[in-house]
């Protein structure tokens, strides 16, 4: 190997078709040939789509348990609803006039006679 100037390693090869020798100092350089600009711009951009994924995947997971939750809201709902409704039916039955009068008859009460009734005003 030959040095130059700035004592960077030169490479001669020889050209295989004119058989010219060729001094090529980039030879020697591995790499992907990238500048520390470039390096940057794909870290901050690696991490703008890391942070992109969280997002989705995050946002995914809210909407299908935010969709259990609803699920289970609804049947609490219908288990409500029809709770509310077989105890109306019990109110409407014990307020009923012939519940009432067997009620009366089976703890042994008599319905007072007219003369028995005072009216408060």
């Amino acid at each position: 190997m030959i040095w130059n100037v700035i004592s960077e390693p030169i490479e001669k090869s020889r050209n295989l078709n004119t058989g010219i020798t060729m001094n090529n100092h980039k030879k020697g350089k591995r790499g992907l040939g990238l500048t520390t600009r470039q390096v940057v711009i794909a870290i901050i951009m690696l991490i703008i789509l890391t942070i992109s994924g969280i997002g989705y995947v995050w946002s995914s997971f809210e909407g299908i348990r935010l969709g259990y939750d609803l699920s289970a809201l609804k049947r609490k709902q219908m288990r409500l609803m029809e709770e509310n409704e077989r105890l109306r039916l019990e109110l409407a039955t014990l307020k009923s006039p012939q519940y009432l009068e067997e009620a009366i008859k089976g703890m042994g009460f008599k319905i007072p006679e007219p003369k028995q009734i005072v009216v408060i005003e």
